[in-house]
Formats: structure tokens, sequence, C-alpha cells
């Protein structure tokens, strides 16, 4: 596999690019080649061998987690493996013990998974507050206004899904940390695209899906907790794998299961709550191999450079106009665009065999570190047809 320099040699594990100019990573993530090996050996391990409480399985899952913390700056025992992004956000809302009259801030231009968790507490008498935005782009001084003494939570997206408004999230963290508030991250539209320190950040909670940026298969992903809201975080649910079978052992015992006495994992492992979906977990691993390997701050510069000149030719461009902010601090590997005749501009792409995202009456280009600038040039040919 390449090394940190060598980012197009990694676009041989796509065979989709053979096929399109895949540019829709914010939406799917194709599923690398060296991925689908190790799920398709796991697949025929399954049916040939011998696999009850397989210990290698158990061991990936462990080197999942300790990924998953690298590319966060995290530490493993603060990881926690789920299934979606809408799985981590659940465990707070229901973990956190909030209470009637308690308030939670949003911004108004949240991605569905990240608002109607919150919307669900509405019927204990928790009160959800959407704070506005200015075109979409969410300004850090309107959080501070939207602040009162009953807010007890604010969530938000690491990239925002729709124009790719990358939030300042060391500075969010800095407000939530002074006025006691809980704060959630969305990370799936920035985890494996974008730099992130999450303790720098002061995150309490992040949840990030896997089949995005991550690469990965669907029914992959994660949450982190910082070791403070591991300590106010409930268990509002739990299960047989939540408890600490291993009883300071390297591995887990399986041979008396009608002990009782088990107590849950002080690590974020207690919530993680039944058997693992061992298979994709292989893929999961796979992917992560290659994006680390491929180094997260190389990425964000490669994808940076070619949004840049597509960025440059809207800009130059009578006709299209960017929905996204051209603030460095905001940029991410996301762009959105619009121009008359969006939705026939749409399918005109994709008869061109050009992948992209229809969102909000816009055009939503997401490239990842296997696409090129070869791609983005005629992606702007077809623009300019």
């Amino acid at each position: 596999m390449a090394g940190k320099k060598s980012l197009s040699h990694l676009r041989r594990y796509f065979p989709l690019t053979k096929k399109c100019i895949y540019l829709n990573n914010a939406s799917e993530g194709p599923l690398p080649l060296s991925a689908k090996r190790v799920m398709e050996k796991f697949l025929y391990d399954s049916s040939y061998t011998e696999n009850e409480h397989d210990p290698e399985s158990f061991r990936i899952v462990e080197e999942v987690r300790e990924k998953c913390a690298r590319l966060i700056k995290a530490k493993s025992s603060e990881i926690a493996l789920t299934t979606n992004t809408s799985y981590g956000l659940n465990l707070v809302c229901r973990g956190l013990g909030l209470k009637s009259g308690d308030e939670i801030l949003l911004p108004e231009v949240e991605f569905p998974a990240n608002v109607y968790p919150w919307l669900n507490l509405r019927s204990e008498g928790i009160r959800v507050k959407f704070i506005k935005t200015e075109n979409g782009f969410f300004d850090i001084s309107r959080f501070h206004d939207a602040i009162t003494p009953e807010t007890r939570v604010f969530s938000v997206s690491f990239v925002q899904f729709l124009n790719g408004y990358k939030n300042d999230l060391k500075a969010l963290g800095e407000i939530c940390k002074q006025k006691d508030i809980f704060f959630v991250v969305d990370g799936i539209q920035g985890v494996g695209n974008q730099v992130l320190d999450v303790k720098e950040s002061e995150v309490d909670l992040l949840s990030c899906g896997g089949h995005k940026w991550l690469l990965s298969p669907p029914g992959t992903g994660f949450v982190y907790l910082s070791s403070e809201a591991k300590r106010s975080l409930g268990t509002p649910f739990s299960g047989w794998l939540s408890v600490d079978w291993c009883q300071g052992k390297k591995k887990p015992d399986f041979t008396n299961l009608l002990r009782y006495d088990l107590k849950p994992f002080e690590t974020a492992r207690r919530f993680e709550f039944g058997s693992y979906p061992f298979l994709d977990i292989r893929g999961f691993d796979a992917c992560l191999d290659m994006l680390l390997s491929a180094g997260i701050k190389n990425i964000e510069k490669h994808n940076r450079r070619l949004l840049k000149l597509l960025i440059d030719h809207i800009n130059s461009s009578s006709r299209y106009e960017l929905k996204s902010s051209l603030e460095e601090k905001h940029l991410s590997s996301i762009i959105n665009f619009t121009g008359p005749g969006i939705g026939r501009l749409h399918s005109k792409l994709r008869q061109k065999g050009i992948v992209t995202s229809l969102r909000e009456a816009g055009i939503r280009v997401s490239p990842h570190f296997y696409n090129n600038l070869t791609e983005i040039k005629k992606l702007i040919e077809v623009l300019e047809s």
C-alpha cells in the first residue's frame, strides 16, 4: 500500500473509477478492494472453519477501536463500536438524564440524524431550540445569544452535510465548557477527510458512521466519549457484552455464562451491547488501515486542492453560484453550487458518468483521496458545455 505521499497509488483499490467519475463520498463511499478481499476471506472461513468465539475476531475489534481513536486523536478506551451515527446520538439522548424544562440547542441546518433523536425527547417536556443560520453558515455569535440557564446540550455537525461548512469545533467547545453544556458532534461528514483533535476541541461525545468518508460497509461506526462524559453519562441500554468477561485477563471467559455478577466495563465498551458484526468489522478494519496509511492531513490537502480548481471555475462563471463558504477555516471536502436548470444539469452529469448529489436545489460535489484533477477538469468541461 502507498505511503503517506503517494495517494494516487491508492486509486487502484477503487475499480469504480474505471466505470465513472465518483464525486459523491458525502452520500456513500465506495468499498476498496482491500476491504472486499478480507470480507470475502472471512465469509469463506465462516463456511469451512469452526470459529465460535473466534479470538482473532475479538482481537480485530480491539484494533478497530484503537484505529478509530487515532482518527480523532483519542484513546481506545474512549471508543465504542456502533452501527451508525444515530446510535451514538441516541446514547446521549437517553443516557444524560435530561429532565422536563431542560433545553437542547441545534443549528437549523442539521442532517435529520442529528435532529430526530432530540425531537423525540419533546414528549418528556424537554425543549429543542433551533438556531438560525446565515445562508446555511452557522454563526458562533448566534450560539452565544441562544444559550439560556436551561441549556444542557448543544449538538452540531463537524462538517455540514449540505454545503460542507466546517464548524469551528474548538471555539464551540470552549463555549460549551465555560457554560457547562454537554457538547455533542455528528462527525460523519468530516472524520476521515479533515484533521480533528477531540481533546483540543473539548468534545464530550462524537458519533460517526463508517459508510461515507471512512469508505466502510454500512452498519459500521463508532462513538467517542470523553473521560468526563463517560462518568456523567448513564447506561440507558445494556447487553451481555457490556460487562467485563475478561476479569483482568486478556481474553474473555465464556465458560461460565450463568454468573450474573459482572460489572459494566469502565471504558466506553459498556455501550457495546451484543454480538459484533464481525464481517463488517473486518472491512472496517481494512478501510481504517488505508486511511491512516494515507494520513488524514494528506487527504485533507489533496481534497482541498481538487475542490479549489472547481471553486475557481464556479467563481469565474456567470452561470453558477457557490453555496459554500470560502473562508479557509470553514472549507472541507464538500462544496455545493447552484444555477439555472440545476436538476437537468445533475441528470446530464449522471449521463456523462459523473456522480454527484442533488441537495436542496444545489449540486453537491464531494471528492476523496482516490479522485484526481483530471476528473475535476472533466466535470468542469460538462459545466461549460
